[in-house]
């Protein structure tokens, strides 16, 4: 694992620039020290929300996502 220092700005901020590969969200923890834990996190439509919080459907959606991919 690479090691970089960033600095925050005046306000507090920090560019994680290239190091977020396309992540849009982060869930950030503190951990010991003052450390500060980064965790990709991902967003859904709260109009989707319904798929996960049903197990059947979603057990569904996952195997037809899986013929999908087998048939490509």
């Amino acid at each position: 694992m690479e090691e970089i220092i960033l600095r925050p700005d005046s306000k507090g901020r920090v560019n994680l620039g290239e190091l977020s590969h396309g992540v849009s969200s982060y869930r950030v923890s503190s951990g010991e020290n003052g450390q500060l834990i980064l965790s990709p996190y991902l967003e859904i439509p709260f109009t989707d929300k319904w798929i996960f919080e049903n197990k059947d459907v979603l057990e569904k959606v996952k195997q037809q996502l899986k013929q999908v991919n087998i048939e490509e």
